[in-house]
This record gives structure tokens, sequence and C-alpha cells, in this order.
């Protein structure tokens, strides 16, 4: 697919990695419509809709909230009749938390947002037969055969978690011409790891837009990186 004159919905598109991919899918002439919980505080993605010759629509979501992506979805579907690619990029990390810190609390905050969240966003929209062709979100952080430093329990378990939801909707959803794939942007330089990261949001970007044109057949159900290389489960 060719990401060029799209309808886009990109969850948690206020910082960082959705942010930037806002940028870069408006750039190449696609309608987006982009998430954050807070949008009048979402000051770099309003300065994007005001240059945006109406062709970015900011709406309020949480996706942690089921109440809330169901009335985002109902709303949605109100300004377009058809989503060509969901980004499900709204995510949270627990304190770098290590066995000794971890709580009960952090678990379900992770899990929460970062593996129901993306289900029931998926969900809502289906509903609305409103998807086309769908994207996961992903980390490395969710591979068991990558794990060579432990810690971080809410977030690794919250993203292998999700990594298994969006291997069922590949096969739930293939049949209707939906694709899903798992995308893992890389160590980024963002405000979730403290400004710390080997890549810039720009060059993620640019790799995991790649990933997405290849053709479905070659990556539904499936795991890459932002270099285009597949990620170990």
């Amino acid at each position: 697919m060719k990401l060029e004159g799209k309808t886009v919905v990109i969850t948690g598109g206020n910082r960082g990695i959705g942010l930037q991919l806002v940028r870069q899918l408006l750039s190449r002439g696609n309608t987006v419509f982009a998430t954050a919980r807070q949008p009048s505080k979402a000051d770099e993605l309003q300065k994007l809709v005001d240059g945006s010759s109406g062709q970015l629509t900011v709406l309020q979501l949480d996706v942690a909230s089921p109440e809330s992506v169901e009335k985002w979805a109902a709303a949605l579907k109100a300004r377009t009749p058809h989503v060509d690619l969901l980004v499900n990029n709204s995510g949270v990390r627990d304190e770098w938390s290590g066995l000794e810190e971890v709580t009960a609390a952090d678990m379900l905050h992770c899990f929460q947002t970062n593996a129901i969240g993306p289900l029931l966003v998926t969900q809502q929209l289906h509903k609305q037969r409103l998807l086309g062709s769908g994207s996961g979100g992903g980390s490395l952080m969710g591979s068991i055969d990558d794990n060579g430093s432990g810690s971080d329990y809410a977030y690794r378990a919250s993203k292998a978690a999700l990594n298994i939801v969006n291997k069922s909707l590949s096969i739930d959803l293939a049949g209707e011409g939906i694709t899903c794939v798992l995308l893992h942007p890389g160590y980024v330089v963002t405000d979730m790891t403290g400004g710390r990261g080997l890549i810039d949001t720009k060059t993620c970007v640019a790799g995991l837009l790649k990933v997405l044109e290849k053709e479905e057949e070659a990556i539904n159900g499936r795991w890459f990186d932002y270099k285009g290389q597949e990620v170990p489960w």
C-alpha cells in the first residue's frame, strides 16, 4: 500500500514517534486523524492543524478508558467513512521498575494502555465498519527471545500481550482484507526514554513507513523493526 492520499488514524499523536508519524504522513498528502488525551495541551500537534489545510483533525481519546474509545470511534465515524491505516501508537511505561519495585498497579496500568487499549481501539473501529488496513504497535521489549537484561516487568509483559493480540487480529481479520503488523521503532530519543536513544524520531518513522508499504501478504501477522528486519518472538 502506497501511503499517499490515504485516510490515517494515529493514536497518541501529540508527541514523540506519534507526532513524527503525523508530520511525515501529512507531508505525503494523507488525511490524518490524530488523538491525544488532552488535545488543548498538545501544542505541537495543534500547530500542525493550523498549517494542514484541513488535512489534520485532532480528537480526544484515552485508550485506557473503554468509554472514551467507544465515544471516540463514533465521533470518527461521523467524520470519515473509511480508514486505510490505523497506527496504535499510544503507550505508557512504568518507572523502569525491577523485581523489588514493581507493583500490581504498575502491571495493570501498562496492560490497560499498551495491550487492552489497542485491542479496544481496533474492535471499535471494526464495529463502526471503518477499517481497511490495520497496523498494530510493537516494541522489542515484548520479545522473550531478546530479553537479556530482565527488569521492566510491567512494560515487557504488556508488550508481550500486545504481540499475541496483534497475532490473533491478523488471523481473525485477514478474510476482510485487513492487514495487522507489529512494528518495533528501535531505541528512539523521546520523552518516554528520558531523552536517551540511538536514533531520532525522523529516522524511526521513515523506516516504519517503508515497512508498511510492503506487500500486505508479506507483513501480515509478523513483526518488523524500523530497518525492515523481522524481530524474533
